[in-house]
């Protein structure tokens, strides 16, 4: 290792792979339901009055991305199955107990945080429909500023929740990621105000707005309690992804006969403007990009740190926005200028930010080096390197969280 150098660059890992995927999938989720409404002109998809079943539709396709991962678990459990010739001690069948209760503690909590922040969309949806034919009061994808509070409640969280300890480059990335996010903040925020001075419209924007703050929040504290449940209950993502869904049949079921008492009605008009197809196809592929990005988030959770879940959230951020900024200059849509000039610059910024905090760049400086992941691998596993270190760097190194791009050790 060259001491002299200002920026490291580790080798980059299998996890990169998962990063991948979860790009991927949140890109397909966005862009093929887009292609899916230029191609079939007429269908409605993305604008329709009926709101409140748009929004419950919504809701049951989440649950139905969830369910399908049941395929993986039946087929894990006949496997499991046919090899199991193992005699369960007096101790085995204390601990299958013990996990057992926190499996029935666990997965029920998961599931009802996970249904209650899908709620705050349902929710959102009443705020027009009084006024079907009145546009939303934000649209979601303006909200260019809560990407910040979803990473800040997820450092927080784990701080708090998995006492996760926080080294000089994790501080690094987070005051740079909130200096990156500030400039948008207050011009984001400015413009969602400040178009219409209307009260009735100001309400509404500001209950949408708490309503999606909320949503995120709510699914950040989930992640972090994926974490102890993959941890501590030793099941796989697509296992803890199955068994949220089963638990959440409880609401799921009241709320489809909410909706067949109250809207049965609107439901008929619905289905009579809209392209079937082009609606099924839309739905599809909404299910199957949202199943593939749940589960490469869920088993980077398994792999690493919550926390490291920012590297995620930037690259998502910065790849859907210039996805938007495109699709928005193609459609001709208007748009303010400073958008695209504050939004690529917390792009770059929180990308920055990620790479220091997961370590994929390393800035050999200011004692931001000694506490990586990669400075503890390299004085372990290279004895010949003279590097001079405080004895109780040592325990600090020891503590040093996994980061998404090397290898995985043992939490403490």
């Amino acid at each position: 290792m060259d001491s002299d150098k200002l920026l490291i660059f580790p080798k980059f890992d299998s996890k990169i792979i998962y990063l991948g995927i979860f790009i991927a999938c949140s890109l397909f989720r966005r862009l093929i339901p887009t292609i899916i409404e230029e191609t079939f002109p007429g269908a409605d998809l993305g604008e329709n009055k009926e709101v409140i079943i748009n929004s419950y539709f919504d809701v049951i396709c989440n649950f139905t991305g969830d369910i399908l991962a049941g395929i993986f678990v039946a087929i894990n459990s006949i496997l499991k199955r046919k090899g199991n010739n193992k005699i369960t001690t007096h101790e085995g069948e204390l601990t299958q107990k013990s996990m057992r209760r926190k499996f029935f503690f666990y997965l029920p909590l998961i599931a009802f945080i996970d249904i209650i922040a899908q709620l705050c969309l349902f929710n959102q949806a009443y705020l027009n429909n009084d006024e079907p034919n009145e546009k939303p009061p934000i649209k979601p994808e303006d909200l260019y500023f809560v990407v910040m509070i979803d990473i800040l409640s997820r450092y927080l969280f784990s701080r708090f929740i998995l006492k996760s300890y926080f080294y000089k480059h994790h501080i690094l990335s987070i005051i740079l990621t909130f200096i990156g996010f500030v400039p948008l903040t207050i011009f984001n925020i400015m413009d969602i105000f400040m178009k219409d001075k209307d009260d009735a419209h100001l309400r509404k924007a500001i209950i949408f707005l708490l309503l999606y703050i909320g949503m995120t929040i709510i699914y950040s504290l989930e992640d972090v309690l994926n974490k102890i449940c993959l941890n501590q209950l030793l099941i796989r993502p697509y296992e803890l992804m199955f068994y949220k869904a089963v638990f959440q049949i409880v609401v799921i079921i009241p709320l489809t006969i909410f909706m067949a008492v109250f809207y049965s009605k609107n439901f008929t008009e619905h289905m009579s403007k809209i392209h079937l197809i082009g609606r099924f196809l839309y739905r599809f592929s909404f299910i199957i990009s949202n199943c593939f990005r749940t589960w490469s988030l869920i088993t980077i959770i398994e792999l690493v740190n919550p926390n490291h879940l920012s590297v995620l959230k930037s690259s998502e951020f910065a790849v859907l926005f210039v996805f938007i900024s495109i699709f928005s200059k193609i459609k001709k849509e208007e748009v303010d200028s400073y958008i695209y000039y504050l939004g690529t610059f917390c792009c770059v910024i929180s990308l920055i930010a990620a790479a220091i905090h997961n370590e994929m760049v390393i800035i050999n400086k200011c004692g931001l080096l000694k506490c990586t992941n990669y400075y503890k691998i390299e004085v372990k596993s290279n004895s010949g390197i003279n590097i001079n270190y405080e004895e109780n760097d040592e325990e600090q190194i020891n503590r040093t969280q996994d980061s998404l791009i090397n290898d995985s050790s043992q939490e403490d």
